[in-house]
């Protein structure tokens, strides 16, 4: 937990460095993301990376202070392991807005979809999601940004025996890591 707090309080503190000038806020921000899940099971099943993306909306309230709703696909297909899995999550989103940079921090809560195993004999699974975490924008012009970090601690709970044992699936109960970048379009103003 230090971890995150160092994070995040790098990204808050870099922000305040930076001069204070009136900037403009989007209406509603898009973006399109790579992302990079690694799984690590409490249940000391293998861990697994996945690899794929994930896009978000982002409507803001204010200049402060956005509903985030985010959706992402990661696969792991390596040889003899076919685990998939979606992230459906939604939360509010912190931005401290700059001319240049726009830092962040959000909290999503939802859910996640597993399957694993061969087609026509998949197994699957919904269960609870959370993420937590920040990133960063670099703003190229008032409509676009290209993100080129967001770290985020994401945690699912997917029951290992529902998908099929403890050495296949994604495990019991996951704290997981994911890693985004990508680019960001921005529409409207507030």
């Amino acid at each position: 937990m230090k971890s995150y707090k160092l994070v995040f309080g790098v990204f808050f503190a870099f922000g305040a460095i930076m001069s204070a000038q009136e900037v403009s806020t989007p209406q509603l921000e898009v973006g399109l993301n790579y992302s990079w899940l690694h799984v690590n099971s409490s249940n000391f099943d293998y861990q697994r990376t996945g690899n794929g993306g994930s896009g978000y909306v982002e409507y803001n309230l204010n200049h402060i202070l956005g509903l985030v709703g985010d959706f992402g696909g990661y696969a792991n297909t390596r040889t003899g392991i076919n685990d998939k899995a979606l992230t459906y999550l939604f939360g509010p989103r912190f931005n401290w807005r700059h001319s240049r940079l726009t830092p962040y921090a959000q909290f999503l809560f939802g859910g996640a979809f597993a399957w694993s195993g061969p087609t026509g004999n998949s197994t699957t699974q919904n269960a609870f999601a959370t993420a937590a975490g920040g990133g960063l924008d670099y703003n190229l012009n008032r409509r676009i940004s290209i993100k080129p970090i967001q770290v985020e601690y994401v945690m699912t709970q997917f029951d290992s025996a529902r998908l099929g044992g403890s050495t296949r699936g994604f495990g019991g109960h996951q704290n997981d890591v994911r890693y985004s970048a990508g680019v960001v379009f921005k529409f409207g103003e507030k």
